[in-house]
């Protein structure tokens, strides 16, 4: 029997409330509870809040939520509100009032046996988080829990970033319903799948890679990836009716501009065909670069600049040529390729007229500029961007009007979303 394809994301990071837990059953009650109490005690006589204005405030941070919701009291009444409210809450949960959400524990089930990391980054408190993962099970499924109580965090950014750096990755996607969760994805340059059973209020702003009615469709979306990809090789002649090609092309480029998810397509590309029988290798361009990239000379010709940058001759006569006739060849780490594996180049610059000579095939990932440089900045930072904005960006500009990629490459793909297309 085949083995499953590989699920094409390493780590998939959930916002809490509103994605996993029905966060409904058992706030609205015990803020209301908790209110009234505070305001007895405060000598306040104000309305509640509508149960639509305390379910606004989830996701957000406490003090944030309870600003919007009661701007009218100063910070001490206003806290003393908040305290009795989250201990209303904690009354609440101890007497059992918590629950997943519809989906949610099939799913996390069945990216467990995907062996798929995964993670919470939630707006919530260390002990209400660690009374879900308990009460809830959820400490059987979640790898790596984070909220505003883990240490060296202030705001949902901080939880994903550090679960990136916890898991080593970029292939990874974050699942929420508010806007802090787009905000941290975009904040590291990761997809953002919105979930529209949440609690975002009506007309929150929330960008997001794909929008879901709950967790049951969240697996088949990611999985678009997978038939994005698997689109690509039939298009280009490397997959059959499904079963792995012998023989015909030895080697795929996998170019675009900065930032277009090169690295990360290469990779998912040689595993799906690895799974589906026939080896691949990756090797990035990058391993023949020269050293430190030269500015351009007076006079100097684009070509000769790029070729400058990056040894093409290095490449074609120690690997893509003896892989191309049979012979044993040998990635820039020792690694052997296997006979009738795929050779994946990754890189920019693939449709150097040298080099594309000697690729079989070339794919172009293209993603707009602007998105891109976003990626950079959320990925590397605005220093990252400055140094692209003296020199490299002007390069490819005049690099693709001189090779476009409609004409050059064998394939060009629409890559603003890493998910693929819906």
């Amino acid at each position: 029997m085949a083995a499953p394809d590989p699920f094409p994301f390493d780590l998939v990071i959930f916002d809490l409330d509103g994605t996993l837990v029905a966060t409904e059953r058992f706030w609205v009650a015990a803020a209301d509870a908790g209110a009234r109490r505070a305001f007895r005690e405060l000598g306040i006589e104000r309305e509640l809040p509508t149960p639509a204005q305390w379910m606004g405030m989830v996701g957000l941070s406490l003090e944030r939520a309870f600003e919007q919701v009661f701007p009218d009291l100063a910070p001490a009444p206003r806290a003393h509100v908040m305290e009795r409210c989250v201990e209303a809450e904690h009354a609440a949960l101890a007497a059992g009032g918590a629950a997943l959400l519809p989906g949610a524990l099939e799913c996390l089930r069945e990216l467990k046996a995907r062996g798929v990391k995964q993670a919470i980054a939630s707006n919530c408190g260390t002990r209400y988080l660690e009374h879900m993962l308990g009460a809830l099970s959820l400490g059987d499924w979640i790898d790596a829990p984070r909220c505003l109580g883990s240490a060296g965090v202030h705001c949902k950014a901080d939880m994903v970033g550090d679960l990136l750096a916890t898991f080593g990755t970029r292939s990874a996607v974050m699942v929420g319903d508010r806007v802090t969760d787009a905000e941290a994805a975009r904040a590291h340059g990761v997809p953002h799948v919105h979930l529209t059973q949440g609690f975002a209020p009506p007309g929150e702003p929330i960008e997001a890679d794909a929008e879901l009615s709950g967790l049951a469709q969240l697996l088949p979306r990611l999985e678009g990836r997978t038939r994005w990809i698997e689109a690509a090789l039939t298009r280009l002649s490397l997959l059959r009716a499904g079963l792995a090609t012998r023989g015909g092309a030895t080697s795929l480029g996998v170019t675009g501009g900065v930032a277009c998810g090169k690295s990360l397509f290469a990779r998912d590309l040689a595993r799906l065909l690895t799974a589906r029988g026939r080896p691949a290798a990756v090797v990035a361009l990058e391993e023949y670069a020269r050293g430190e990239p030269a500015a351009e000379s007076v006079g100097e010709d684009l070509l000769s600049h790029v070729a400058r940058r990056y040894d093409f001759e290095r490449l074609i006569e120690e690997l893509l040529e003896p892989h191309r006739a049979g012979a044993p060849a040998r990635t820039p780490g020792g690694e052997p390729i296997p006979p009738g594996a795929l050779l994946v180049v990754e890189g920019p610059f693939l449709l150097h007229p040298r080099l594309r000579l000697a690729l079989d095939r070339v794919l172009h990932l293209d993603v707009d500029e602007s998105r891109a440089l976003a990626r950079v900045a959320a990925r590397d930072g605005e220093a990252a961007v400055a140094r692209l904005r003296r020199g490299t960006l002007e390069q490819q500009r005049r690099f693709l009007a001189a090779f476009p990629p409609a004409h050059r490459a064998d394939l060009v793909l629409e890559a603003a979303s890493p998910l693929g297309p819906a």
